[in-house]
């Protein structure tokens, strides 16, 4: 009796230790991430209808118009160092401006504007092991460089000044991020980018490389900073066309993956790289209407934001010239097939010893959003635990799981037992298809993390016009909501597809899932293509096919099941367009959500074709004597590019043969090469690159 007491004595102690524990927990809150709406004018980036762009602009004697007087100057700076002082997230982006500002436009600078800037970098905060409570995402890829680059620079500049928050001067913060920076560019040129293809957040890569290009004074890495540069262009170059951008990616927003013309971020840096060359012949395309004609003579005009213009300035300066050999590929109306693999999936890291508490083992852990995965979860909660990160809103939630009643719990091993929600966070490797012909391209993310749920992820899309995409997804949540969410409507994905691709067809099979996982808000039992009617010039929508066409590009989907259309949606309207408007009176209106509802598998088939190939006639009769058979999860199609069999289980076969599901880190006619290559050697047939990064060259022949 007596030990039964004294079991309950101490089972009462720890349930009280455990109560007051989640007191204190549930009543620390989390660092503000961003301003008070009713304070969003403090940090806005304009004054007067006058933005942070225009005023480098005019600092630099580029544009004299709109003309900012000195106390406007002041003003609007002030508005960008206090929202650094108060260290709201995305900081890290605005610094790149402010310190441009300050190298190019000094002389036109007061001292006291100066002296604004000088403080604010100064007094920061630049990587989640110094101290400070805040809410700001130091771990993403950009964000990676974008602060190591603010650290390197602002140390470069001010070697001997004290910076506030750790107590370092400007040489042992130069020293500190240069390992950071290092290890960002070599995982990039031994694995590619983790935010592949990213029409979003590439801008935010190029910016912190611009200016680690202008103004670093270490010739070596400057030059192994443009190698970096190089192959994220041509990353661009082999998924896009047209001078449209909207590829598969493992970050997309509803914009993003929309449209070229409203969610492409880098389309000024396109146009600038090489979208005036190939204007003229894109615009000779004789299935063009004259209102796409003046689309893309629209997005030719597009005017860089604050991001993209470090990016656009150094490029007009002479400081980063673009390959020929890339700039050829970009241009070229060849229809060719392009492989490759990008970034680190969670078993990457563990074979490369990337994972760990050293710099470069976390930078390319949470580089890659892998946070509750079995490979890291033991690392993540020590690193998170000795960084006191759990004031920081997007990491707060792990502070639970050190209470002291789970100090003797296997996280690693419930990981692996339980699939949950945010194991999908992670973006893992992408082995990246895409076919792409003088009209458009095709692409998809093969075979990647089937059934995973999807936070970010675009795993296939078809990149038809300026205003036009086709795409597929599985809604996150119940499917009556979360519209702009991320995952949710649009954005992500409930559950990953097993999506395959073989040139112009895409297959992608959903399971719907019949119980919630832990994290998830809801379970969806439907999937839709995001098909808007009026856009196409032709659309015939009959039981499980649709036929449709676009200019010279020609679409067929079929799917296992009656496909039907969603009434028009204002709110789902607006989680796809994010605040983006199209020009000249093209809305999104009328029938563009195609849904399939119920049942257990949903397949979809999807061919493409164009008006140099066949007639729109022709394609819809080809396309209907093909042979085309749906099992329980599987799929066998027969058309003119080959024989596809592909199931849910993960069975691939083209022509009776398995097919690739892994690839090398390129491979196409223009560029071969793994992972972890010694070189890259680019050759587009008319001229040819080798980028050798540990010898910090880049040849030319």
């Amino acid at each position: 009796m007596i030990i039964l007491y004294i079991f309950l004595a101490l089972l009462g102690l720890a349930v009280i230790l455990t109560a007051v524990e989640l007191a204190v927990l549930l009543s620390q809150k989390s660092a503000q991430e961003s301003p008070d709406k009713a304070d969003a004018d403090k940090y806005s980036l304009n004054i007067d209808g006058k933005n942070f762009e225009a005023l480098y602009l005019f600092l630099s004697g580029e544009k004299t118009n709109p003309s900012f007087t000195e106390d406007e100057v002041y003003a609007l700076l002030f508005k960008q160092t206090e929202y650094m002082r108060k260290r709201f997230d995305c900081a890290d982006f605005r610094a790149q401006m402010l310190f441009k500002i300050y190298k190019d436009c000094g002389d036109k600078l007061s001292d006291r504007c100066k002296k604004l800037i000088k403080k604010a970098f100064l007094d920061f905060k630049y990587f989640m092991d110094e101290p400070g409570d805040d809410s700001m995402c130091y771990w993403s890829e950009n964000h990676l460089l974008l602060f190591a680059v603010s650290e390197y620079l602002a140390g470069q500049e001010w070697p001997n000044e004290i910076f506030s928050n750790n107590g370092m001067n400007g040489k042992e913060h130069m020293q500190k991020a240069k390992v950071r920076i290092d290890a960002w560019m070599e995982q990039r040129f031994n694995f590619g980018f983790s935010e592949y293809l990213s029409n979003n957040y590439l801008a935010e890569d190029i910016a912190p490389m611009a200016n680690y290009i202008a103004y670093s004074k270490d010739e070596k890495s400057v030059e192994q900073m443009k190698i970096i540069m190089d192959i994220l262009w041509l990353d661009v170059a082999l998924n896009s066309v047209n001078n449209r951008f909207v590829a598969v990616s493992s970050r997309m927003y509803g914009n993003n993956k929309t449209a070229n013309f409203i969610g492409n971020s880098i389309q000024s840096a396109m146009n600038l790289l090489w979208g005036a060359d190939g204007a003229e012949s894109v615009l000779k395309n004789p299935y063009l209407s004259e209102k796409e004609k003046k689309l893309i003579k629209l997005s030719l005009e597009k005017e860089p934001n604050y991001i993209v213009l470090c990016f656009n300035d150094i490029v007009k300066k002479g400081i980063y010239t673009l390959p020929q050999a890339i700039k050829d590929i970009a241009l070229s109306k060849e229809s060719f097939v392009s492989k490759m693999s990008c970034g680190l999936s969670p078993s990457d890291m563990v074979k490369e010893n990337l994972i760990g508490q050293a710099p470069h083992q976390i930078m390319a852990q949470m580089g890659t959003e892998t946070f509750t995965n079995p490979e890291v979860i033991e690392n993540t909660l020590k690193y998170l635990k000795d960084n006191k990160m759990y004031r920081n809103s997007f990491v707060s939630y792990f502070k639970f799981l050190n209470l002291t009643v789970l100090k003797c719990v296997n996280w690693k091993k419930i990981a692996t037992k339980y699939n949950i929600m945010p194991h999908g966070i992670a973006l893992g490797r992408g082995n990246v298809y895409t076919y792409r012909t003088a009209h458009y391209s095709m692409s998809t993310a093969v075979c990647k993390n089937v059934d995973m749920c999807g936070a970010q992820d675009h795993e296939w899309t078809a990149n038809i016009s300026e205003t036009l995409t086709l795409f597929t997804t599985h809604p996150a949540g119940d499917g009556n909501g979360r519209f702009g969410a991320s995952p949710g409507y649009w954005i992500g994905n409930g559950r990953l597809p097993m999506s395959v691709q073989n040139k112009n067809v895409n297959i992608t099979i959903y399971k719907l899932p019949t119980k919630k996982r832990l994290g998830e808000s809801g379970i969806a039992t439907i999937t839709h293509a995001y098909m808007p009617k009026d856009f196409y010039d032709e659309f015939e929508l009959c039981g499980n096919t649709v036929f449709a066409r676009k200019n010279g590009v020609f679409v067929a989907l079929i799917s296992n099941g009656e496909l039907k259309f969603k009434p028009y949606n204002q709110n789902s309207a607006n989680g796809l367009l994010k605040n983006r408007k199209f020009p000249d009176g093209i809305q999104l209106s009328g029938e563009f959500d195609l849904c399939r509802v119920g049942g257990d598998y949903h397949v979809y088939v999807t061919e493409l074709s164009d008006a140099d190939t066949e007639t729109f006639n022709e394609f819809k009769a080809r396309i209907s004597r093909n042979s085309i058979d749906f099992g329980n999860g599987s799929a066998k199609y027969e058309t003119a590019s080959g024989i596809i069999e592909v199931s849910y289980d993960g069975s691939f076969d083209i022509d009776g043969k398995t097919a690739e599901k892994e690839f090398a880190r390129y491979d196409s006619k223009f560029c071969k090469s793994e992972r972890k290559a010694e070189s890259i050697t680019v050759d587009s047939g008319k001229n040819r690159l080798i980028l050798d990064f540990k010898n910090a060259k880049r040849s030319y022949n």
